[in-house]
């Protein structure tokens, strides 16, 4: 059998826990911690019907909501340092 793998501890914290709790109990299915270093995201999974629940419940504990979609091309980067970068490469 191989070695399990082990998770950093500080993947997570108390804060994190609680924010996902919340989601959960406020509709949303479910998500997932992304990101290293001193920054990352909360990233929720959540039906229409229960957004705006989980939005201000999460809000009321100090994050900020950030929409996203799913792009087939892979990723892209549309804003950076408050600079907005174009979304076509090609349009240098």
């Amino acid at each position: 059998m191989a070695e399990q793998e082990k998770i950093c501890e500080r993947v997570s914290n108390a804060l994190i826990d609680e924010c996902y709790d919340l989601a959960l109990q406020n509709g949303a299915g479910g998500g997932k911690v992304t990101g290293a270093g001193g920054g990352g995201f909360l990233m929720i999974y959540c039906e229409q019907p229960h957004q705006a629940a989980v939005t201000q419940a999460l809000e009321a504990k100090g994050l900020k909501r950030m929409d996203f979609r799913f792009e087939s091309e892979g990723a892209r980067v549309l804003v950076n340092a408050g600079l907005r970068i174009a979304e076509d490469a090609n349009a240098r």
